[in-house]
Order: C-alpha cells, then sequence, then structure tokens
C-alpha cells in the first residue's frame, strides 16, 4: 500500500467470536486474543475468524458504518452538517474540504485498512490446511470482492473516476506487502481494470452463494454492474444488472412495505447489508437524529432543505416520508433529518451497501430512453409514483435527468448523490463552479510518501 507511516498501523485481528462481546468493539482496541498474523493466516480457524474481521473493517464508523456514505451526500445537494461549530464539519457543508479535513484522511485510511485486510487473506488461503477448496474459493471470493469495493471507494471519492484517460486514479494495493512502503497512483484506466477483474474473480470464486448479510455471488455481480456503469461500459452494466434482477432472490416491495428496508434487517431488497446490532451499533443514528429535541449543533449530518423542495415536487413519492422537516427542533430548519437511520434505541441501524432498486436503475440508465424506460417506471411504480411515458423523457438528457432524479430519492443518505453528479459532469451546475468533484488525498499522505502520492488538482 501507500506509505501511511505517520499515522496508520494496520493489522489483521483474529476474532474469537462471543455472544456477549462486541466484535466491532474488539477492533477498536487490541484483543486479548489476537496475535500477529503472520500466525493467524496459517491455520483454518485463523482464516475464518479473520474473514469475519474483513466484514467488521466494513463497519467502522470511518467506513461504511457512518462517516463515508454520509460525506457523500452531505457534500452534495441532498445533505448539510451541524455539529459544534466544528471547521471540518463546516468545510463539508460548505464544499470547501482541504486536505487536513479530518473526516477525509479516517475516510481514507479506514478504506485502505480494509484492503490491507484482504490482501492478508488472499495472500494466505492457498496454503491453509484444514479447509476444503469450496470453502477457500468462497473467502478468497468474499475478500477478492472487499478489494474491489476499497479501492472503487477510493477511486470515486479520491480519484477523477469519470475521465478514464485521467491519470489520477487511486495507489492500487494488491500485494501481501508491508503497508507502509509507497505505491503512486494508477491512471484511472489502470484502476478500473484492477478493480474489474478483482470482481471477475470473486464471481467465480463465490459460485452459487445466495444472502445478503454476507457477499454473495449476486452481490459481486451487482457491484460489478455499479463500476461497469462509472466506467461507461453501458452494455456490461445491463447485462450484469440483469444477471442480479433475474436471480429471484430479491424483489422489490411495494408503495405500503418499501420502508420496510430500513426498519427491518436483510429484507427482499437488500443485495449487500451490514448488519448491526444492539451490541455492535452503528454511528448512523448517533450522528443523524440524536433526539426529538435536539439542537442543530447535536446533529452531525442534517438534510438539505434543497432535498425537500425536491421532494414537494413531488407530491405522489412515497420515499418524502423517509425524511423529516417538520418534526424538528426550530434551529434545525429549513433543514431537516432523513429517517431512514431511527433507531433510536438500539441504534442498530444497517448501512445498505447494494440494494436492488439501484439495479434497475443501472439498467435504465446503461440502456438509454427506449430500452431503460420500463425499468425507470418500475422502481417508480414501487414508490408509488405515476409511469413516465416516452414524451416525459423526449431527449437523452431528459431521460437521463429522469434517472438522476429517481436516483436521488431512492438512494439519498446512502452515499451515492456526489458520486451521481461527478460521474455525469454536473457538479458545477448542481453544486456551484468552485466545488471540486472529488476530495483530496490526505496531506499526511502525501508528506508520508514523500510526494510519491500526488495531490489532486485544485488542492
Amino acid at each position: 500500500m501507500m506509505g501511511m507511516r505517520t499515522y496508520l498501523k494496520l493489522i489483521v485481528v483474529v476474532l474469537w467470536l462471543q455472544p456477549a462481546i462486541s466484535c466491532k468493539k474488539i477492533l477498536d482496541v487490541q484483543s486479548p486474543n489476537a496475535v500477529a498474523d503472520d500466525a493467524v493466516l496459517t491455520t483454518a480457524s485463523g482464516v475464518r475468524n479473520a474473514r469475519i474481521g474483513l466484514y467488521i473493517s466494513l463497519q467502522d464508523k470511518n467506513y461504511y458504518g457512518a462517516y463515508f456514505p454520509l460525506l457523500a451526500e452531505c457534500y452534495s445537494d441532498n445533505g448539510t452538517t451541524g455539529g459544534y461549530d466544528v471547521i471540518d464539519l463546516n468545510d463539508i457543508a460548505a464544499r470547501t474540504v482541504g486536505p487536513a479535513n479530518i473526516y477525509v484522511q479516517n475516510i481514507y485510511a479506514s478504506i485502505y485498512n480494509s484492503i490491507h485486510t484482504a490482501n492478508k487473506i488472499i495472500g494466505a488461503i492457498s496454503t491453509v490446511p484444514g479447509m476444503d477448496d469450496a470453502e477457500k474459493s468462497q473467502i478468497n471470493g468474499e475478500a477478492l470482492f472487499i478489494r474491489a469495493l476499497g479501492h472503487f471507494d477510493l477511486l470515486r471519492m479520491f480519484g477523477e473516476h469519470w475521465d478514464r484517460t485521467s491519470a489520477y486514479g487511486i495507489s492500487l494495493s494488491t500485494g501481501n506487502t508491508d503497508p507502509l512502503t509507497p505505491i503512486a497512483r494508477s491512471s484511472v484506466d489502470d484502476s478500473y481494470k484492477q478493480i474489474l477483474n478483482d470482481l471477475q474473480q470473486s464471481i467465480i470464486g463465490l459460485g452459487a452463494s445466495t444472502g445478503s448479510q454476507f457477499i454473495s455471488q449476486a452481490g459481486a455481480k451487482a457491484l460489478l454492474a455499479r463500476v461497469l456503469l462509472y466506467a461507461g461500459e453501458l452494455s456490461a452494466a445491463s447485462v450484469a444488472a440483469s444477471a442480479v434482477i433475474d436471480d429471484g432472490n430479491y424483489s422489490l416491495f411495494g408503495p405500503d412495505e418499501f420502508t420496510k428496508v430500513y426498519t427491518q434487517k436483510l429484507t427482499p431488497e437488500s443485495i449487500f447489508e451490514l448488519k448491526f446490532d444492539p451490541q455492535n451499533p452503528s454511528a448512523f443514528n448517533t450522528v443523524t437524529y440524536a433526539r426529538p429535541d435536539a439542537l442543530r449543533s447535536e446533529i452531525l449530518f442534517l438534510a438539505n432543505a434543497d432535498l425537500n423542495e425536491f421532494f414537494l415536487s413531488r407530491p405522489d413519492d412515497r420515499r418524502q416520508a423517509l425524511v423529516d422537516y417538520v418534526h424538528v427542533d426550530v434551529s434545525i430548519q429549513p433543514d431537516g433529518r432523513t429517517e431512514k437511520y431511527r433507531g433510536e434505541t438500539t441504534k442498530d441501524n444497517s448501512s445498505y451497501i447494494i440494494r436492488l432498486a439501484e439495479m434497475y436503475l443501472i439498467r435504465a440508465e446503461a440502456s438509454g430512453k427506449t430500452d431503460g424506460l420500463a425499468d425507470l417506471n418500475t422502481v417508480r411504480a414501487a414508490r408509488g409514483m405515476t409511469q413516465l411515458t416516452s414524451d416525459d423523457v423526449s431527449s437523452d438528457q431528459a431521460f437521463l435527468k429522469a434517472v438522476l432524479d429517481e436516483r436521488r430519492a431512492e438512494l439519498n443518505f446512502e452515499g451515492h448523490r456526489l458520486f451521481d453528479l461527478a460521474r455525469t459532469g454536473k457538479v458545477s451546475s448542481v453544486l456551484g463552479t468552485s466545488v471540486n468533484p472529488i476530495m483530496p488525498i490526505p496531506q499526511r499522505e502525501i508528506d508520508g510518501t514523500g510526494g510519491v502520492v500526488k495531490q489532486n488538482s485544485g488542492y
């Protein structure tokens, strides 16, 4: 990996799962059962526990435990920030984030931690005794998926992902090497090639696995569809999305039931969901809801008033109930709160990494207005909306706007909006001409690598 020598220590922790102990909390401190990773990954039990640790690395509050998706929303027109007048939060709301921003630094480090953990498993699993080939293939496939997911999330947050000719890709960490060794940034095209290759290999390794709590073959195909869409390989993206839609293990709720996605666990709409529990809570509720009479300063990530205006223009859209601008303290208005992460008592809100509705919207966008309108209307119907006609989306640009609007309505506060605006070239028109479409590489990374890792333009 790159040289995060000034601030990162990356380790694989063995987790001997005990019902009374939070797995996430074990990662936050030195586990009494932790041993050097060279020893961990020489036994079947060690690899199995490292596999659980791999998922827990995704649950870190700086990654899919809250901050990664929420920053992508609150740097856009969907969200804004509160906090106790914290400069780093204010910079997110003002879209003036700099290389020293603590949220950016921690997200960057957390994602590479997941990648490094995946690399350790990928590098060791072939020689581990006591495991049959099917189990090895499954775990290796999961690790490849998480490495691909991490690299892709880094690319869309820190790289010029919309331009495959750009040199500003990411530092690709693919070897079981010293994490403190600097690695220069690859081009965007090479970054996509590595991510796509890992996903193709992951799909082969995962076999016919199903379910949404752990990575399945359908989950890998779903991420493949997302990456292909970003990469501009539209025909292939449509094929990958179709494979998930036609899988048979997933289905959309109707207009009267779709909120179950956020009130129940592992619903038929979830393709890959990080499931938290009361002993292992996520940070979503704490940073998006707090308590009913909270002052603005007590809530870190707020729903932007612009999102309310968006939903007011769509009166038949049932999803407007998932954003509250009325039952909030006056100090918060005109902004509000997302209702996707309630759970004030248990605070065990899931992280929704990939959902079925996104697959319909990916296939719609990739197929274009003639063939994609049916998929767009499938999602609209599931959320109580009227059907669009070809007259409503008579041009390619009108259809793209309809798709992006549907993505905004469906996926707000799940970590897509900033990236959607960036990949479609709409950051300047929606957020302002001075807004940089991507985050800066943390300054500590630039300094720690002696300049091997280059900064993004504009920072």
